[in-house]
């Protein structure tokens, strides 16, 4: 959006990937990455020789035989899988993101060029379907999802009529307004107006059943359920959606407020400031610098934050100088030439960081710094 071009994003539905996953080339894969032999014989027994049944009450199906998949629910089972499917992007053209069974590729573009960038993105996504034939999974196109993103002026100079469609295995797949991104809705301007009603949406929902134990629950338990089932519907992703509007942060603050008011008993228009305090529950604005200041610590300094993240930021200082002396950790702020990507997380998070003491931009752990700037969040809420 900064260099005034189109992202053109495909996501791709695996149809029951992890149960289709066949073991002998994901034996082969793992023999492929030097894996010592016994520890392919360990993979072997852990894979096969697995069998299930169905009960429903009291009856029991007979046993069947399980001749492929990871199984559901294992800790390795999405380490294997993403091993499995890694070979997935080498002839690839496009850029992408993998996280287990979801793949995403996108390709940026002018306006003038998006035609072009539709018919790589076709490419791709016939390697796509060879890759899945010859490894055995399946694509549904049916739920997969493509959406063309940019600035409002470029998206309202889209020629759709005469725009290519996106093709899969001769199945066209529309292009959407808004598509559902690991449980986050993107629309086509990054407005996240869509994801803000679908928050508040399931808040009212989880709200709602808990409203009619409201007055049975001690506190401690009302606390308790909020900080498990209300909560993670507002922290979900935050950082992603740095560029909200006042409007809309305040939405999400009157959410968490129907929270409070549910854990205290308090009517609609009682203030919930004092007890917020009791809480020790942040602001959303400042809770949501929180979560932005803790994955751009984890990023800074954790050696294995990946690369395309890390390389978006930039400590102030001489070649050679040591990471956590130069120039008391204060970082370069990106260059940017619009209003949108200044709003953006990378330089967000940049101020914010700059804008910490430096006793806690020098803290040796991401425990130790996440309860230091919650304690300065804290302390400068209670100034407000």
């Amino acid at each position: 959006m900064d260099n005034k071009q189109l992202t053109v994003l495909t996501l791709l539905d695996f149809s029951n990937a992890f149960n289709t996953v066949d073991f002998d080339v994901l034996l082969a894969i793992l023999r492929s990455l030097n894996i010592s032999p016994s520890v392919i014989d360990w993979f072997r027994s852990y894979l096969q020789g697995r069998r299930q049944r169905i009960r429903v009450e009291e009856t029991y199906s007979s046993w069947c035989d399980i001749s492929a998949g990871v199984p559901q629910g294992g800790v390795l089972s999405p380490l294997l899988f993403s091993v499995f499917i890694n070979s997935i992007t080498q002839k690839l053209s496009s850029l992408y993101h993998m996280y287990a069974d979801d793949v995403q590729i996108y390709t940026q573009t002018s306006l003038e060029n998006l035609p072009t960038a539709v018919s790589r993105m076709n490419k791709d996504l016939s390697v796509i379907l060879e890759w899945s034939r010859s490894y055995g999974l399946t694509v549904n196109p049916k739920k997969s999802q493509v959406i063309i993103i940019g600035s409002r002026n470029l998206i309202s100079r889209v020629d759709w009529f005469s725009l290519p469609p996106i093709e899969f295995n001769s199945f066209i797949v529309p292009y959407s307004d808004s598509v559902r991104n690991l449980g986050v809705t993107m629309d086509s301007t990054l407005s996240w107006t869509n994801h803000l009603k679908e928050v508040s949406r399931k808040t009212f929902a989880s709200l709602g059943s808990l409203r009619r134990l409201q007055f049975f629950l001690p506190i401690p338990t009302k606390i308790m359920l909020a900080q498990t089932l209300l909560l993670p519907i507002l922290d979900y992703a935050d950082a992603s959606f740095v560029n909200l509007t006042d409007d809309q942060l305040n939405k999400l603050e009157r959410l968490q407020n129907i929270s409070i008011r549910f854990i205290f008993g308090l009517r609609k228009y009682d203030h919930v400031s004092q007890f917020r305090s009791r809480l020790k529950w942040l602001p959303i604005r400042l809770r949501r610098n929180l979560h932005i200041l803790s994955i751009l610590y984890c990023v800074l300094f954790f050696p294995s934050s990946p690369p395309y993240l890390k390389e978006k930021f930039e400590f102030v200082g001489r070649p050679g100088e040591v990471l956590r002396t130069a120039r008391k950790l204060i970082l370069r702020v990106p260059s940017h030439n619009s209003s949108f990507f200044h709003r953006s997380f990378t330089v967000q998070a940049v101020k914010l960081w700059n804008a910490l003491p430096l006793e806690i931009r020098e803290a040796q752990s991401i425990t130790i710094f996440k309860k230091l700037v919650k304690d300065h969040f804290l302390s400068a809420s209670a100034d407000l």
